[in-house]
């Protein structure tokens, strides 16, 4: 036993997890230092205590499992219709319990409450200037109490609930007992029970309507209904007292401001007429009215003037022209200067000079009627221009008259623009004042017309009420009771009882911190199911492993082929070159899943290498049938390596499928795995499996206290983790997962097993679609197969294996671990 790693217990040739030959979670005896038994262990300890996972209660390095929850849930877990469903139909029984115990504790209740009876008293309120009625003048009476009935309604109620009023109802009340004694009707009730009374009534507007009904609730019929209707009393004389005073206050307030406003009106109409007389505003407006006509008219004779000097310029300049070439005289304006001298001299010149033109013709220039016509026509032209220069004279000596008549008038008309101005400013100065007193009296005229009016018609209106509370409905002495009310006390008995039914189970089944649909793998552990393995009916596991042999088209083969399909598509096949097969626990089907998973590839046409890496318990050689000795024992062959590569082509077994090669190990007597983990050969037997072999998949020990699956798997291309209805723990698989993500592997997903497909519910939360099959799971007590009827584990002699999905195997052969 020296020579035997600390995980088997026992002396015996079979190595096991557990510390004894029939296994048990949590049992003390001892057989030995197993994984789940023995007291001798250190390891794993019992069901109870997982050696390094700690106890039930306490997975030791990944912390306290006391709870069963995942990282930061609460004890119900993770809520879904589907789950609160499930778990309802499995502890039904607990949930009718509580539904039990609810209905008696709601008949004691309804039994033992006093009963309450309700009085109801209607009135109504008619509100004048509420919505959709005219307004009047007593809307501006009555305050402003809201836009509509429920607004009116609630700002009175609190004037209705005030002590006062209370104190009013309790006077009325005592009042109508006074009269009711005098017939001998009265009751006696303490003054205490009066105020509870009214302190727990309801008022309520109706809907659509003005009707307010008022509930008093009373362990005596009479007193509560005596009340309702002294509290509708107290609310009709409260709304006619206040109306009264309300008129009264403002009438008197009216008058007042009537008074006032009259006075501000002959005070301001006295300041305009001081104000027109001291700032001569009527004087000032005449005299600016007479320069404006006058700058009018000095206006119109400069630009009379202006138009003369400009034709005069003009007659100038053509003057002066012509004096200086008189062939360049063309016409004057009948209006010029000398217009005609000018013209008539004009037409002698023209004359002249054409029959001096004309002798030219005949005669030679030295001729003497030539020269005689010659001194004609300088005479001619000689008079011409002395018209002109006389004409030009006399228009120079008129433009300048007219230029200074017209410098006069502009000056005369800038300084009546200046007298205008100066005018104008003191009209503008005048006016505001008097425009603002003028602007004064006429509010204050209009107020004070609405004031006398308003007057006048609040005297009229003096002896109306405008918000009347007319008594409707008067309470009657109620027959029937309304409280307990049994639908009520029933109905929250049995919703409270349900509810903490549910809860209650949903508090069990948390702590029971098992797998059991879909929902729980892809949600609370976030890891994506890739295959469901039906349940197989076998008593032995090699018969469960080499049942895709038997019968290719069985649902357990069509699965793995499934699988197999899955994980050569483009997404996963850079991945699945080199598998690892794990678990978290003995018992959920790790090797039977490699060995089929292998088988599958074998029959595809891959060369595909099995290779059982679980060095401290090796159990691949027994399903195989493999005879081994220490040369051809893979743990023993990788201890005795050393520095030297071994043949690994000499452990390589043949197997009865083709393309199948199988590569096992003895059981580890003289091996220390963690020194075979901790050196380079297992690196260097993975690059020859890589280089040697289509697919290779590893059968490896379960997680747990050693190292053994970390290392293996940062050396293969994929992981998948095995997971077994209600056998499977959240925390365990939690925790491998997150381990192995941390180290860097790379896990492809979880491979569900032992899954009873007679159970007719889907394996599945509603409307989920997973991988593989899709059938519900949970603890195979009796489930059929093969033609076989099977029985619970306890029932049999056999053991249940690791692997198929609750296959049985004979207890001599093999333990309930894989």
């Amino acid at each position: 036993m020296a020579n035997k790693p600390l995980y088997y217990g026992t002396s015996k040739s079979s190595p096991m997890y557990y510390g004894s030959s029939k296994p048990i979670y949590g049992g003390g005896g001892g057989g030995g230092p197993m994984y789940y038994g023995g007291s001798g262990g250190p390891s794993y300890g019992a069901y109870g205590s997982y050696g390094n996972y700690g106890s039930y209660g306490n997975y030791g390095s990944y912390g306290s499992y006391g709870g069963n929850q995942q990282d930061g849930s609460s004890m119900v877990g993770t809520i879904t219709v589907g789950r609160i469903l499930r778990v309802i139909s499995q502890r039904w029984l607990s949930v009718f319990v509580f539904l039990l115990i609810g209905l008696i504790i709601s008949w004691a209740i309804y039994m033992i409450s006093p009963r309450i009876y309700e009085a109801t008293g209607e009135f109504t309120m008619d509100i004048r200037h509420a919505v959709g009625r005219p307004s009047s003048v007593m809307d501006e009476v009555l305050p402003d109490l809201g836009n509509n009935y429920a607004e009116i309604f609630n700002t009175r109620l609190t004037t209705w609930r005030s002590p006062e009023m209370m104190q009013e109802i309790v006077s009325l009340y005592n009042k109508g007992q006074e009269a009711a004694a005098a017939v001998g009707e009265a009751s006696s009730v303490p003054v205490d029970e009066i105020y509870a009374a009214l302190a727990e009534s309801e008022m309520e507007l109706q809907r659509n309507s003005r009707i307010i009904t008022i509930s008093v609730r009373s362990k005596d019929p009479r007193l509560s209904a005596d009340l309702a209707n002294a509290y509708v009393e107290a609310v009709r004389l409260h709304a006619e007292e206040e109306n009264r005073k309300r008129v009264e206050d403002k009438v008197r307030d009216t008058h007042a401001n009537v008074e006032q406003k009259n006075r501000e009106r002959d005070q301001l109409s006295q300041a305009i007429s001081d104000f027109r007389i001291n700032n001569g505003v009527d004087v000032l407006r005449s005299h600016r009215d007479t320069l404006k006509q006058s700058i009018t008219k000095t206006t119109a004779d400069i630009l009379e003037l202006e138009g003369q000097v400009t034709q005069l310029e003009e007659w100038k300049k053509l003057l002066t022209a012509v004096k200086d070439n008189p062939e360049k005289f063309g016409s004057l304006a009948s209006g010029a200067p000398r217009a005609q001298e000018i013209a008539t001299e004009y037409s002698a010149y023209q004359k002249a000079s054409a029959e001096h033109a004309a002798l030219l013709v005949n005669f030679q220039a030295e001729h003497p009627e030539v020269k005689a016509k010659a001194q004609e026509l300088e005479g001619a032209r000689q008079r011409f221009l002395d018209a002109t220069t006389r004409a030009l004279e006399t228009g120079t000596a008129t433009l300048e008259t007219a230029r200074k008549a017209l410098d006069v008038l502009r000056q005369k008309r800038d300084d009546m623009n200046n007298d205008l101005a100066s005018d104008e400013q003191k009209i503008v100065l005048a006016e505001s004042g008097l425009n603002k007193l003028e602007s004064e009296l006429k509010i204050t005229e209009e107020i004070y017309k609405n004031l006398y009016n308003t007057e006048v018609e609040l005297r009229k209106e003096a002896q109306s009420n405008d918000e009347r509370i007319n008594v409707g409905r008067k309470a009657l002495p109620p027959k029937k009771y309304v409280l307990p009310d049994p639908l009520i006390i029933f109905g929250i008995g049995v919703f409270l009882s349900l509810s903490l039914g549910v809860l209650f189970v949903l508090i069990m089944d948390n702590l029971e911190d098992t797998v059991v649909n879909l929902a729980d793998i892809e949600g609370r552990l976030a890891l994506k199911v890739l295959a469901v393995f039906p349940h197989v009916s076998r008593k032995r596991r090699e018969n469960v492993a080499k049942f895709i042999l038997e019968d290719r088209y069985s649902q357990f083969s069509e699965t793995v082929a499934g699988l197999r399909n899955l994980l050569d598509s483009p997404r996963y096949e850079a991945m699945s070159h080199c598998l690892l097969v794990i678990s978290t626990q003995p018992g959920e089907g790790k090797t039977i899943t490699s060995t089929s998973l292998a088988i599958s590839y074998a029959q595809a046409g891959r060369r595909v290498l099995h290779v059982d890496f679980d060095l401290r318990r090796p159990r691949l050689a027994r399903i195989w049938g493999v005879e081994l000795t220490l040369e051809t024992s893979f743990s023993h062959a990788l201890q005795k390596s050393g520095s030297t590569v071994p043949d690994f082509s000499r452990l390589a077994n043949k197997s009865q499928v083709p393309g199948l090669d199988v590569i096992c190990s003895l059981p580890p007597e003289g091996v220390t795995p963690a020194n075979i983990f901790g050196s380079n050969v297992v690196s260097e037997f993975f690059a020859w499996a890589r280089s040697h072999y289509d697919r290779v998949i590893i059968d490896a020990p379960p997680y747990g206290v050693v190292g053994d699956v970390v290392s293996l798997s940062m050396l293969v291309d994929g992981t998948l983790i095995m997971c077994c209805p209600d056998r499977t723990h959240f925390k365990p698989i939690q925790y491998c997962s997150r381990s192995l993500a941390e180290a860097g592997a790379n896990i492809l997903g979880v491979v569900v097993n032992d899954v009873d497909v007679s159970n007719s519910t889907a394996f599945a939360t509603s409307g989920h679609r997973g991988y593989g099959y899709g059938y519900s799971y949970g603890p195979s007590k009796s489930r059929k197969g093969d033609g076989e009827k099977l029985v619970a584990p306890e029932d049999r002699d056999e053991t249940v294996p690791d692997g198929a999905p609750g296959a049985e195997v004979d207890g001599d052969d093999f333990t309930d671990d894989d």
